[in-house]
């Protein structure tokens, strides 16, 4: 009985650190499950709507935009629009501050360029709506 006993307080020392430790990691706190509308979900968004303005890449920029700004504004146009605003600029030396922030179903998003032009930019955060399940770009 009494090496079963030390046997058991020994390997529950060793346990209670994994378990606790477990407990510490693994999802973040804020991502939620998916396809809720949550600060971490609408960063990424962002971000990858971010990443493809700087790759110079309008088509897949436009696809973050809600189903309500494209009838405002068709992706031709929309091309047409962003390659003025930034054909030319270097947005990948250093990489744009992206802050977010949510309330429910509605998010804002502010990014700040770094680049030459960047004080040209317009940097008031911009509305984002959460829809469908994605968070989708909708200041327009």
């Amino acid at each position: 009985m009494n090496r079963t006993s030390r046997a058991l307080r020994v390997l529950g020392a060793v346990s209670l650190p994994v378990v606790v430790l477990a407990g510490c990691g693994g999802t973040d706190a804020d991502a939620g499950k998916p396809g809720e509308p949550t600060e971490a979900a609408l960063r990424a968004e962002a971000t990858k709507m971010t990443e493809a303005l700087a790759s110079h890449d309008y088509a897949a920029a436009y696809r973050f935009r809600s189903a309500r700004c494209r009838l405002t504004l068709n992706e031709d146009d929309y091309v047409a629009s962003m390659a003025q605003l930034y054909d030319g600029r270097d947005l990948k030396s250093k990489p744009s501050e992206i802050t977010v922030t949510t309330s429910g179903s509605t998010g804002t998003v502010t990014v700040k360029n770094f680049d030459a032009r960047a004080a040209q930019d317009d940097s008031k955060p911009k509305t984002w709506t959460f829809v469908d399940g994605q968070w989708r770009f909708d200041n327009c």
